[in-house]
């Protein structure tokens, strides 16, 4: 969910580089279908020539190659890797947020427990998305300067998390909406996250997501595993 907050700095490459500015706004952005399927093919080719070599084997050549467009092309939109990165993590963010959105709309508004279960699943099938994708840019976050992208990400799941959770407050056992948000949505950022990169078969196992709808159900609910079996079972694949 905090997709990218969670990032240990002493353990950061870029934590001990000097400081420099690196441009990784767009150059320009697309406005014609034909100019938007140029730049989504870059975008597409920049995910798997990273997945194949990594961040320091990536380059914009061999992305353009992969792309199947002239390097000139891509420089038209891109000025460096560091752009193509950034780009790629506010697509990333903004898919999560709009998968938290989407589980938060189709959850019953009468039923907190079932969308608070929908929320946990929606951030955990998130992270199973290209893991490896997924540790790329986060170890990248610093170095293309979308910090302040990430923790908006957090900040706008949490409060829509809390806006959610304020008209049932009288089931969360006098907890604060706004702080019991906060909670739930940094500890299932920080459990996912660490399977992702620490752990990574962990991320794909359903027992995952097992552990974390029952840590958050006794902490909001005060649910046993029995109620969280049952959310478990009713869980639509």
């Amino acid at each position: 969910m905090r997709m990218f907050v969670h990032i240990r700095y002493s353990h950061c490459p870029s934590a001990a580089m000097p400081r420099t500015t690196v441009k990784t706004a767009p150059r320009k952005r697309p406005r014609q279908a034909r100019a938007r399927a140029t730049v989504e093919a870059i975008l597409e080719a920049t995910i798997h020539i990273l997945l194949s070599r990594g961040y320091e084997g990536t380059t914009t050549i061999a992305v353009a190659e992969r792309a199947g467009v002239s390097v000139g092309s891509l420089y038209q939109y891109f000025p460096n890797k560091e752009a193509l990165v950034a780009a790629l993590v506010e697509r990333h963010v903004a898919e999560l947020v709009a998968c938290i959105t989407d589980a938060l709309d189709a959850a019953p508004a009468d039923d907190p427990e079932a969308a608070v279960a929908a929320v946990v699943r929606a951030g955990i099938d998130a992270h199973r998305i290209h893991p490896q994708l997924h540790k790329i840019l986060v170890e990248q976050v610093p170095r293309v300067g979308r910090m302040k992208t990430a923790m908006n990400t957090s900040k706008i799941i949490t409060e829509k998390l809390a806006a959610f959770l304020a008209p049932h407050a009288a089931h969360l056992g006098g907890k604060d909406p706004a702080l019991a948000a906060f909670v739930v949505e940094t500890a299932v950022e920080a459990l996912t996250h660490r399977a992702v990169i620490e752990r990574p078969e962990m991320a794909t196992e359903r027992q995952l997501e097992a552990e974390a709808l029952e840590l958050v159900m006794g902490y909001l609910f005060g649910r046993g595993r029995q109620k969280v079996d049952g959310l478990r079972l009713n869980r639509s694949e």
